[in-house]
């Protein structure tokens, strides 16, 4: 159990580690929640209210 606690633990740090290193632009949270808003409004008109 020790040994899966630790290669989570080494597999977790080199995953957060990557993602700092990572030079691309990330995306904001409006964009997010534009997007998110965008895909409701877009399920809304195509199904009929009950």
């Amino acid at each position: 159990m020790a040994a899966d606690v630790n290669s989570y633990d080494a597999w977790f740090r080199a995953q957060v580690q990557t993602a700092l290193e990572d030079a691309r632009g990330g995306t904001s949270q409006v964009q997010v929640m534009q997007a998110a808003q965008a895909l409701i409004d877009a399920k809304r008109q195509v199904e009929p209210k009950s």
